[in-house]
């Protein structure tokens, strides 16, 4: 009798797992994830300070470690003080010098024009030579490109310097400050430092890794649902999620990606059977508010909208 007794209530309880379990939506389990990255300076150098440990919550542009760039300040003063002198053009005292210059270039063109023309006159009454008149001509012609060029320089330093050699020591510029930007490696947006990798002393390499850092704000589960659940899930749609660490907890998911690609076992599939194994990916984005979650959890995801399996 007792024995008949415990299998009737065994089998009531069986019974009543089986009923609430046919009412809770299908589950599927999967890994809390959350999105990283692997920060690294473009030139590499020795490292000078470490201003941040491991596990530190960082704000947007903290700096994590920095590299040492004595040499590279040293060429930036220098590029800056050529650029500055670009862009303030000749001194004074130079414009002087070259109009004065041109202004006497003048006066001895004056001076050589009346010889030649005396001389032409001289060379009529026959008292010089052809020679001596030639002379005098060709030393005034000499002259007016004397003028000329001295005009030239002149008008060159009132000009002042050319826009396009101020660009280009603006690049130059530009380069040697982007190069000491890198020399201190930072947060890219409110993170947590995972891992750092260096320690100061070191010498590094270009791109070579520096830290990993934890975006926590965007915590996502990857399931994997056969493909007769596909016609139920939407894009965006609620789904709701729950950890070991909080047990009997609902948290709030969003489902952000379908894949448009199967994953099946076997590769190939050629039955209807077979067909039922085929698996989708579904990127579900978690709502962590209270900051509850971690990447590393074991998560179950439930999908509302999804009919429970057919009673065997």
């Amino acid at each position: 009798m007792r024995n008949t007794l415990s299998i009737l209530i065994g089998g009531l309880s069986l019974l009543l797992t089986a009923c609430h379990s046919s009412k809770l939506p299908p589950t599927v389990s999967g890994t809390i994830e959350t999105d990283e990255a692997h920060l690294a300076s473009r030139y590499g150098g020795r490292v000078e300070r470490v201003l941040a440990r491991e596990g530190a919550i960082l704000t947007n542009g903290q700096p994590i470690v920095e590299l040492a760039a004595s040499e590279l300040r040293a060429t930036r003063a220098e590029a800056a003080a050529q650029l500055a002198e670009l862009k303030a053009g000749p001194r004074s005292e130079e414009k002087a010098a070259a109009k004065n210059e041109w202004e006497a270039q003048i006066a001895e063109l004056d001076l050589a024009k009346a010889e030649a023309t005396r001389g032409r006159e001289l060379f009529e009454g026959k008292t010089i030579s052809a020679a001596e008149r030639d002379r005098l001509t060709s030393r005034a012609a000499t002259l007016e490109k004397s003028v000329a060029a001295a005009k030239s320089r002149y008008d060159l330093l009132l000009a002042g310097t050319r826009a396009e050699r101020i660009t280009q020591a603006e690049s130059r510029l530009d380069e040697i400050e982007s190069h000491i930007k890198e020399m201190l490696i930072y947060a890219p947006t409110n993170c947590v430092l995972e891992v750092l990798n260096v320690k100061v002393g070191d010498v590094l390499a270009p791109n070579r890794e520096v830290a990993t850092v934890l975006f926590p704000q965007h915590l996502w589960v990857r399931v994997y649902v056969p493909e007769t659940w596909l016609g139920f899930i939407k894009l965006n749609a609620a789904v709701k999620v729950r950890v070991d660490s909080f047990p009997g907890t609902d948290f709030e998911g969003r489902v952000e990606q379908v894949s448009r690609t199967a994953e099946f076992t076997p590769r190939n599939t050629q039955t209807v059977a077979e067909r039922i194994k085929q698996v989708f990916a579904i990127k579900v984005e978690l709502l962590n508010s209270e900051d509850k979650l971690r990447a590393g959890m074991a998560a179950d995801v439930y999908f509302p909208g999804v009919p429970p399996p057919p009673k065997d």
